[in-house]
């Protein structure tokens, strides 16, 4: 549970990032004219937060085959985009404009969570490869000192 929580912390700040380069783009193409005050700070918060719930939910099994993993990873993008589509947009009556926007932000949804992916492969990639390496240096060093016994 411990590493679930660390792996939602690092997460978290990785999905807010993208969320606001996503809330520019989407800003930009569909209400370029629009202005915000200082509450629009919170809404990226909010939605990663929201965003973390099916990771905390689902959990990682250790001995996930990858097609698996695939399928865990397809089933939480589905939960972020209910979960998200309904926040924004729940109670809003639907039109051509709604929809719209709402496919827009699922679009957005998919790629978030692919950069989220893709950040955390690299940092993964980069600890893993630490490391490997310290433990070449621990047993190089461990075999010079077997030979001088």
């Amino acid at each position: 549970m411990k590493e679930r929580l660390k792996d939602a912390f690092r997460n978290f700040f990785i999905i807010v990032t993208l969320i606001n380069l996503a809330m520019f783009v989407i800003g930009l193409i569909f209400a370029p004219e629009q202005k915000f005050g200082y509450e629009a700070f919170f809404y990226p918060i909010m939605y990663g937060l929201l965003s973390l719930i099916p990771s905390l939910v689902i959990g990682k099994s250790k001995e996930a085959t990858f097609k698996q993993t695939v399928v865990r990873e397809i089933v939480g993008i589905a939960l972020i985009i209910v979960i998200l589509l309904s926040v924004m947009f729940g109670g809003r009556p639907v039109t051509k404009e709604t929809v719209i926007v709402a496919l827009a932000v699922a679009g957005s949804i998919i790629v978030v969570s692919v950069g989220v992916n893709i950040v955390t492969w690299i940092l993964d990639s980069k600890t893993a490869k630490e490391m490997t390496d310290d433990l070449k240096a621990f047993q190089e060093k461990m075999g010079d000192k077997d030979g001088e016994i």
